[in-house]
């Protein structure tokens, strides 16, 4: 089969599947993961992995977390970090070291396959919640900035951990290299956010030019690969580079009109060819569960599920206003990209098995069919002039 028909045929399938499950209100990347599983080895071995697509999926992730990266504002951060490191902590810390603990001591798994086995299933995705968070509205309230807030941190979190373990070696530098460059993060965006104005002029001039926009964005690119570059040099996942890269990109550098244009712009590229491809090649490299690797799965699958669904429910009955229990858990349950991200780069580094691999995507997928089905339009409460 040539690479162009089985390009067309992965992402004409994925696009479908994800769309249907998108109607049946599961995340669209649930179903593009199935389409690369059914077509792939695993059952039917229609398409095969090869090095093309290995390529096309590493350059698809770069544009995906650029994106998430740019959702992830500081402005969020700074506004609910308090709240949202409670949140981070019952969503992902407490799980997370329980299934550590049970995966490496009780499972006999090895302690870097652990981390990242554990990481990968227990973190939730920031791109699947902020779209949860979009879809209803929530971030016209307080409770949606404190779970947002709560995911990046998450995320952030989860990524370092994972470069850390993938390169326990250099993790003295990793951990330096990761402060260093949060410091200079938010010492910049406290520099731009006292001379926005002159900032986002010189944007602004710079689009009102003949190709001024062609050059903005392939600008914000060319910033997003120097970064991920950077990272790699240090020997830290470029994938973290390209998250941070993204949060610089804010309506207070570029503007509010240049930025919207181009979320809308990435938005469309990724949703309609970055996402399906990269998770239906996520899909491809997974094989079905053998019994030892369906027992990892099901006790990784039930901790994260049970602890952190339960402590989502309590604390966010009393912290949260205006969202019920069950829709806070519903939502911090969403499992995605970051997880199938953190597993796809630690498979292709060699840090962890096929097997392990394909625990954390049938992990991911578990999760994501129980919980975001328990958000309930219901239970949110929107401020009157936001109400239909």
């Amino acid at each position: 089969m040539s690479l162009i028909f089985s390009l067309f045929m992965l992402l004409f399938s994925a696009l479908i599947v994800g769309e249907a499950f998108e109607r049946f209100g599961f995340p669209a990347v649930v179903g593009e993961l199935l389409t690369g599983l059914i077509l792939g080895p695993a059952v039917f071995d229609i398409i095969r992995i090869n090095a093309v697509f290995n390529g096309l999926s590493e350059i698809a992730l770069f544009f995906i977390v650029l994106l998430i990266g740019v959702e992830a504002t500081t402005e969020s951060l700074r506004k609910n970090y308090k709240l949202g490191l409670l949140f981070s902590f019952t969503s992902f810390v407490v799980p997370l070291s329980i299934m550590l603990a049970v995966s490496h001591y009780f499972l006999h798994i090895p302690e870097t396959e652990s981390v990242l086995l554990s990481i990968s299933i227990a973190v939730p995705s920031i791109s699947i919640i902020s779209v949860l968070l979009k879809n209803y509205d929530l971030l016209r309230i307080e409770a949606g900035g404190v779970i947002l807030a709560s995911v990046i941190i998450t995320d952030v979190i989860s990524f370092a951990a994972a470069s850390a373990f993938t390169n326990p070696n250099g993790i003295t530098l990793e951990i330096t290299g990761i402060i260093i460059f949060l410091t200079f993060l938010f010492l910049v965006d406290r520099l731009i956010n006292k001379h926005s104005a002159q900032v986002i002029g010189i944007f602004e001039r710079l689009h009102a030019k003949e190709r001024g926009e062609k050059i903005i964005f392939g600008s914000i690119i060319i910033s997003g690969l120097i970064i991920s570059s950077i990272f790699e040099i240090i020997g830290i996942t470029y994938v973290l580079g390209a998250f941070f890269a993204g949060i610089i990109i804010s309506d207070v550098v570029v503007g509010e009109e240049l930025q919207g244009i181009f979320t809308r712009t990435l938005t469309r590229l990724n949703d309609s060819f970055f996402i399906p491809i990269f998770f239906s090649i996520a899909g491809l490299n997974a094989i079905i569960p053998n019994m030892l690797s369906a027992k990892i799965i099901l006790v990784l699958v039930g901790i994260s599920g049970a602890i952190g669904g339960t402590l989502n429910y309590l604390f966010g009955r009393k912290y949260l206003k205006n969202i019920k229990g069950r829709t806070t858990a519903g939502i911090f349950g969403a499992r995605g990209s970051v997880g199938i991200i953190i597993a796809t780069v630690a498979y292709s580094s060699g840090y962890i098995s096929n097997e392990y691999f394909s625990a954390a995507v049938f992990g991911t997928l578990i999760l994501s069919f129980i919980f975001p089905p328990q958000i309930r339009k219901k239970d949110i409460t929107l401020p009157a002039a936001t109400e239909v």
